[in-house]
């Protein structure tokens, strides 16, 4: 049998076009692109969730990361197989970083819509009577 020679492999791009009508020469393109392979890639979902739960300790640079703010208007503008798994994915993963990011002010919302920032004993939660003041305990001899 005669030698064939080796195939020569065509360079085929990784994507197209994008179908959100992204630029392709964005400084955010290889992070758009690892975003896109989230619904067939389980390590693109690994590392969407390490991105989201690290986001508020980590310091990620603007000029290449697409911020957690805008992944469900991102999956919301490109094309996926089952587009409902996807936005929940991206969903999860952008309260996921953005709960990291908050302040108090929605807790204190919160106790004054159950009333526990009212006078002390009102509210569906009353105080307990005033504690005393901290005894020191002595260690015995």
């Amino acid at each position: 049998m005669p030698e064939q020679p080796p195939c020569e492999q065509i360079p085929v791009p990784a994507r197209l076009a994008c179908p959100g009508e992204c630029r392709a020469d964005h400084p955010w393109r290889a992070h758009h692109d690892r975003l896109l392979d989230v619904e067939t890639d389980p390590d693109a979902v690994v590392d969407l969730f390490e991105t989201a739960v690290t986001w508020s300790e980590l310091e990620y640079p603007e000029e290449t990361t697409i911020p957690p703010a805008r992944w469900v208007e991102f999956a919301e503008k490109h094309r996926w197989r089952d587009t409902e798994r996807a936005l929940r994915i991206f969903s999860l993963a952008a309260d996921a970083a953005l709960r990291g990011t908050r302040t108090a002010a929605p807790i204190v919302a919160l106790g004054k819509a159950v009333g526990m920032v009212a006078g002390m004993g009102e509210g569906i939660c009353p105080t307990l009577a005033p504690a005393t003041p901290p005894r020191h305990l002595r260690v015995a001899p």
